[in-house]
């Protein structure tokens, strides 16, 4: 399926354009040139980020160039809007390509499905060499390979048959139309040791684990690994960063490259993220899924410094403590050399503390930015946790602000969703009926004639700042003879609904005078129905 620039709307594409040819400042040298090159087979996760910014990381402190390609050969398991979604999430991470589908650049296409007649080509020539040759073994027949190998306890792996056909014996086969696969030739006296970036040497034998592998498969697309070859030569791709689980495949890579007589780039392998108790993720895990750290509004930029704190390329703190570092700080600092080998491990605690210093930078440097950012996230959440319900006050651009400033200023909060979490719920939701009448049933006083008292002192307040709510209300209480923690405890109640909280001049304060007085408002004409119906049955 190949990708139509149609898919993507005019207005995005302008969009994208514009960002990636201005969003970095770093000097390119055409010597450097690295890949990431996803598959559209699903959405992307904390792994496939990691290895978008991990080589954009490499690119840029070696003042190269950071390429995109979209592998989508295995046509079979390409996710719909997977592609867009992909190019999407490396713009909101700021992770911006240098050439890729969208941008072009003197190396596309960038979608591997538009660059069949390439892998044509070069896989003609290795038949030629002789390096290759067409295998017709149906799947049946491979399948009982396979069953009679673990039979016996060996290695499942193809028996290379049809690579001793004779030219007379294909001809017939093609003759008479039989499906077949294009395989390469694994000499089991050759093998291709390499010293990997970040695990040093590395020497395993292929040939021993596999049998011929198949680089064109019978629906005329590459297999990744020949596909993957042929375009980092063709890009002229001069290191490949790639997760781990690729490495046993880098010597097979490696005999391609010398089936073809072409110089191999150099190949580095990230080792795996793993759960926090040592377990494999699994991409159906909703917490490894980009889409799930946006929802619950993590900074981008807190994220690739998270990354950065499990898998290495930097020299950390002696005390681990979490610095602030910008992209540009991040790009500066990254040194291959200081890859860690060792399987980095999610800590959402962590993520937490990193994206707390990153929430609080970002109001300091840029308060209508983050601002906006975070009313996305929280009017995506509140519209849904409170869509049968009352949501009380709009959600307002400054008192958004306000409440971000009062919520980091005593680190009340992580990230941006934890201001919809039930201690929270105040600040977006007005009391409910139940709350008030609950309040009604377990009080003695006259709840009505103490709300009045207080939506009048509150009225005349000049200035409404904690100092003063707090000396008018004693003053009030003093005057009317109540109880200062009943008092409290009505006042609570009736303005967020809540037994226990923020003090009550503070809810106030952060609510704001209009929303305190309409709250005020609202319980004592609800108490007063009330009343009214009790009087009249």
């Amino acid at each position: 399926m190949a990708l139509s620039m149609k898919m993507f709307s005019l207005c995005f594409r302008r969009q994208i354009r514009r960002q990636f040819n201005t969003a970095s400042s770093f000097k390119y040298d055409k010597d450097v040139r690295v890949r990431f090159a996803p598959s559209p087979t699903g959405f992307m996760h904390l792994g496939s980020l990691r290895t978008a910014f991990y080589n954009y990381l490499f690119a840029k402190s070696k003042s190269g160039r950071f390429v995109v390609r979209i592998e989508d050969t295995d046509q079979t398991r390409i996710v719909d809007g997977a592609i867009e979604k992909i190019l999407e999430t490396l713009q909101w991470a700021k992770i911006h390509p240098d050439e890729g589908p969208l941008i072009g650049g003197n190396f596309g296409p960038y979608i591997q499905s538009q660059r069949t007649d390439l892998y044509n080509k070069y896989v003609n020539e290795l038949l030629k060499k002789g390096a290759a040759y067409k295998c017709f073994c149906t799947k049946l027949r491979l399948n009982l390979i396979r069953k009679d190998a673990m039979k016996h306890g060996e290695i499942p792996k193809y028996d290379n048959k049809c690579r001793h056909l004779s030219e007379t014996e294909i001809q017939e086969k093609i003759a008479a139309k039989t499906p077949y696969v294009i395989r390469f030739k694994l000499n089991p006296k050759d093998h291709e040791p390499f010293t990997d970036l970040v695990f040093g040497h590395y020497d395993v034998n292929i040939a021993d684990y596999e049998g011929d592998p198949v680089i064109m498969k019978s629906d005329g697309y590459p297999t990744y690994h020949f596909a993957n070859v042929v375009d980092d030569h063709l890009m002229e791709i001069t290191h490949v960063l790639r997760g781990q689980e690729w490495q046993v495949s880098t010597p097979k890579h490696l005999l391609m490259y010398k089936a073809f007589g072409w110089s191999p780039p150099q190949y580095g392998h990230l080792p795996l993220i793993m759960n926090s108790d040592g377990t494999k993720l699994s991409k159906r895990q909703g917490d490894i899924q980009i889409s799930f750290y946006q929802d619950k509004g993590y900074a981008p930029d807190a994220v690739l410094k998270y990354l950065t704190l499990i898998g290495g390329g930097y020299t950390q703190t002696v005390d681990n403590s979490i610095e602030y570092d910008s992209l540009e700080d991040l790009v500066t600092k990254f040194s291959v050399q200081n890859m860690s080998s060792h399987s980095g491990h999610i800590d959402i605690e962590k993520l937490e503390q990193v994206n707390k210093v990153y929430l609080q930078r970002a109001l300091n440097d840029d308060p209508d930015l983050i601002t906006e950012q975070a009313m996305k996230v929280l009017r995506k959440h509140l519209q849904s946790k409170y869509q049968d319900r009352n949501s009380g006050d709009l959600l307002d651009k400054q008192h958004v602000t306000d409440i971000l400033c009062w919520a980091m200023k005593d680190s009340r909060i992580c990230k941006i969703t934890d201001l919809t979490e039930p201690e929270w719920e105040f600040l977006w939701k007005t009391p409910s009926n139940s709350q008030i009448q609950e309040l009604c049933e377990k009080s003695s006083v006259d709840i009505c004639k103490i709300l009045q008292d207080c939506y009048n002192v509150v009225c005349q307040l000049q200035e409404f700042q904690e100092y003063s709510l707090k000396k008018a209300l004693s003053v009030l209480a003093k005057e009317k003879g109540i109880n200062m923690k009943l008092f409290m405890h009505i006042l609570r109640v009736s303005l967020s609904g809540l037994q226990a909280g923020p003090p009550v001049v503070e809810m106030m304060s952060i609510l704001g005078k209009e929303a305190s007085l309409r709250r005020l408002k609202h319980a004592e004409h609800f108490i007063n129905d009330v009343q009214c119906v009790d009087i009249k049955s």
